[in-house]
């Protein structure tokens, strides 16, 4: 039941061998959002912003003398437990610019408090009112009237976490996750629906997601309207009509995706949510779309293709580490470009070269104007630039024509073959990666090193 919850779509053997290195090894989470008793320091609080949740955790071994985790800013830890022993702890308040308002509450637990390979509850609660100190474009939240908007390691985090900010992520086995929410509210996390019950006034959500990377967890609930197909569930507002058709494009991309990338298994069902402002999101087989997306869906190509670039993060999704220079590049340029190659599957009427000649000519403009940032060569872009450079400049352009180069250079049935390849890959270095290229072009190592590791744009690189 587990492996078939595992939504990387990579062997299982690279999986486990991923997890043997992870600091936590499973976690069972029972979250309350909005409870009408919501207390705080032992003191009745508002609960239009507040939740109340546990997480059973088990760690793997550890050897230092200090267990340190982190939560959201506005949480506390009220209590750990372990075999219904108090476990001493501490906390304060750190900077940490993984979490959207730029703090988080700092948890120490001194080893010795811990019997290693045993679970421990951390019993905790608090906020998450909005914040821009990070981004205007981080919407994570909570409100008793809007819903539950939440992300994990890099956004929110709304459950432990056991990383100083900005470490590699890891993976581990969430076992179950148990959301208590009003009654007018539907759930979403990443992973299996299980099962949902209404009881008084509250909604009981219960999720599987099985083994996931923690900045996959994201956490919604709304006052969502439901509908399905093929394994493919829209959560809307009030905005049927819309969401059958997004309904049916989901479902054709789907299956040109599963047939020209990576593979994914059919039993996984996706589901799709309707979002506030800046909600496009996508985590492992849950993905988010903005209101705007869902109401300008037919009228805007842009839309298509924010959909299809959301849907596609699974069926690309090779392991890497922060470390690896492709890390950007894969993460997000990846996906930022394959939403094109479907539209071009799905319509073969689609003028794919008029469209890249004018993204070609927008580049151009950009490398001579102020506005955007200062160019980086593609494998030079950091982790932590992705934001400065995703959707406006270098990833979202530069990386779309170098892929378009290849599909021109290497003719259209040799690209799918390579696709195909590529996306079988368990992990990547630039070796790798330009050893597959040249198998299926030759000469083009120096044309490669160009696009990738310079800025230029010489002229034999222009679209004829």
């Amino acid at each position: 039941m587990v492996m078939r919850l595992v939504f990387y779509f990579v062997a299982s053997f690279t999986l486990t061998t991923l997890l043997n290195a992870q600091p936590v090894k499973s976690y069972q989470i029972t979250a309350d959002f909005f409870p009408s008793d919501a207390r705080m320091h032992d003191l009745p609080v508002a609960p239009d912003a507040f939740m109340r949740a546990s997480a059973v955790t088990e760690l793997r071994e550890f050897s230092t003398d200090t267990i340190y985790f982190y939560l959201h800013g506005e949480l506390t830890v009220d209590s750990i437990l372990q075999d219904d022993k108090k476990v001493s702890f501490s906390i304060d308040k750190s900077l940490y610019y993984y979490n959207y308002s730029w703090i988080a509450t700092k948890a120490a637990i001194s080893s010795s408090e811990i019997n290693s390979g045993k679970p421990f509850t951390i019993y905790y609660s608090g906020f998450f009112n909005p914040s821009g100190a990070r981004s205007l474009s981080d919407y994570m939240r909570i409100n008793k009237h809007e819903g539950v908007f939440l992300r994990s390691y890099g956004y929110s985090l709304w459950f432990p976490v056991f990383l100083n900010s900005g470490e590699d992520s890891y993976a581990a086995d969430f076992r179950q996750i148990t959301i208590s929410v009003p009654e007018n509210f539907k759930v979403l996390v990443t992973g299996e629906l299980i099962s949902e019950q209404v009881e008084g006034h509250n909604m009981t959500a219960v999720w599987q997601p099985g083994i996931t990377d923690i900045t996959e967890l994201q956490c919604t609930a709304r006052n969502y309207d439901m509908m399905d197909r093929e394994n493919v569930y829209i959560y809307h507002i009030n905005n049927e009509a819309n969401g059958r058709k997004i309904l049916d494009y989901a479902i054709a991309l789907k299956k040109i995706y599963s047939r020209h990338l990576m593979k994914s298994e059919a039993s996984v069902p996706l589901y799709i949510m309707e979002m506030p402002a800046y909600g496009n999101i996508s985590s492992e087989n849950v993905v988010g779309l903005t209101s705007e997306i869902f109401n300008d869906f037919e009228q805007e190509l842009s839309s298509k293709l924010t959909i299809a670039h959301e849907l596609v993060h699974p069926f690309v999704k090779i392991p890497i580490s922060m470390n690896n220079p492709l890390y950007a590049f894969v993460v997000e340029g990846f996906p930022s470009f394959f939403q094109i190659y479907a539209l071009k599957k799905l319509d073969a009427e689609f003028d794919l070269k008029g469209y890249m000649k004018q993204l070609e000519t927008k580049y151009l403009k950009k490398r001579q104007s102020d506005r955007y940032p200062v160019e980086k060569a593609i494998l030079l872009i950091k982790p932590d630039e992705i934001g400065t450079y995703k959707d406006k400049f270098v990833l979202n352009d530069r990386v779309w024509l170098f892929f378009y180069d290849l599909w021109v250079q290497m003719g259209a049935d040799n690209f799918d073959d390579f696709l195909i390849t590529l996306f079988q890959f368990d992990k990547i270095d630039y070796n790798r990666f330009a050893d597959l290229i040249l198998r299926f072009i030759p000469d083009y190592r120096n044309r490669l090193n160009i696009w990738l590791n310079t800025t230029e744009f010489t002229e034999n690189m222009y679209i004829d």
